[in-house]
């Protein structure tokens, strides 16, 4: 870890911030303003990467707007770098297209533009970072919605990680980090949760955030984000593995009751329809074995997933340097 230059008062470390934009036309302006301020005033040294996937609104041309009012505003714009990724493919494919290209002694990186959350917050979060800890999230106390809380409670009920996660606004991870996932998979398929679990020292600050209008997403973006909790819950965790216990411990139940059912009737003078006993304890018992066969099925997939995960497939169409 860095420590702080003694001559200019700024940080020696060199930081890559990473920011994800898709359709950020109204918002993109005022956030890399903000960004690049922090960046200039705290570093001697720092890039910034935009990663447009796929906007199809006037964000592109919002970014070289404020790049040509920058310097009248005093914000220098440093290495300032815009991928184009040939068509929307998703905010964890798009970040891990900018965080190939960052070279930075630390990445911050920016999921949405949101700033519900004072921009020193970012220096704070570095800060607990020379502490000691390869991974620092900062997570709003407020405004996470119920889809989501709900994702997070399941993934953290059904994973066996140590850390548990919650919604991010940003984060900053040490090169060290970096390397550590990189070398685990070649395919990220949800950073967070390979941060987090990546064995290194982790953090989350909880700030009290401002309340910010939240962004519409539109169907294909709604489509991915599901897609994506599904498979972060498949690959991650082993709720599937839980579930289908749980459907095997409710069969052997009723079977349990079938069969104590039958002997009572055995003994009793009570007489049920011929053959139905008989048939419900033979459903129960097939249902069961299923169950049991399908829990096996997915510990048998957990393991080869947990072995081996897909490959990198973002499509990049271009990279333009924006400043020197």
């Amino acid at each position: 870890m860095g420590q702080a230059g003694k001559q200019t008062g700024k940080e020696k470390n060199f930081v890559s911030c990473v920011v994800y934009l898709h359709n950020d036309e109204a918002v993109v302006g005022d956030f890399l303003g903000k960004i690049s301020r922090v960046m200039q005033d705290n570093f001697e040294k720092y890039e910034i990467i935009c990663v447009n996937d796929g906007c199809t609104d006037g964000t592109v041309e919002q970014i070289h707007a404020f790049l040509e009012g920058a310097e009248t505003a005093g914000i220098q714009t440093r290495a300032v770098s815009l991928i184009n990724l040939s068509f929307y493919q998703g905010v964890e494919t798009a970040m891990n297209a900018g965080g190939d290209l960052a070279v930075g002694d630390f990445l911050i990186e920016f999921d949405r533009c949101c700033l519900d959350f004072e921009p020193e917050l970012i220096m704070r979060i570095y800060r607990r970072a020379l502490e000691g800890y390869d991974v620092v999230s900062a997570a709003p106390k407020r405004g996470v919605s119920f889809s989501s809380r709900m994702f997070y409670a399941l993934y953290n009920w059904s994973s066996h990680f140590r850390y548990h996660i919650r919604q991010e606004r940003f984060r900053i991870v040490s090169r060290r980090a970096v390397n550590r996932v990189n070398q685990m998979n070649v395919y990220v398929p949800y950073r967070k949760a390979m941060y987090m679990n990546c064995g290194l020292k982790t953090d989350t600050v909880v700030y009290e955030n401002r309340d910010v209008v939240k962004k519409a997403r539109n169907r294909e973006e709604r489509s991915n984000r599901n897609g994506l909790a599904v498979d972060t819950l498949i690959i991650f965790t082993d709720v599937l593995e839980k579930f289908s216990l749980l459907v095997s411990t409710v069969l052997l139940v009723f079977l349990v009751m079938m069969f104590g059912w039958i002997i009572y009737s055995i003994f009793s003078t009570v007489r049920p329809v011929e053959g139905w006993m008989s048939l419900m304890a033979l459903m129960s018992f097939g249902f069961f074995m299923l169950s049991v066969m399908l829990t096996l099925i997915f510990k048998y997939l957990a393991v080869i997933l947990n072995m081996s995960f897909r490959k990198q497939r973002y499509v990049v169409e271009g990279v333009e340097k924006l400043s020197k």
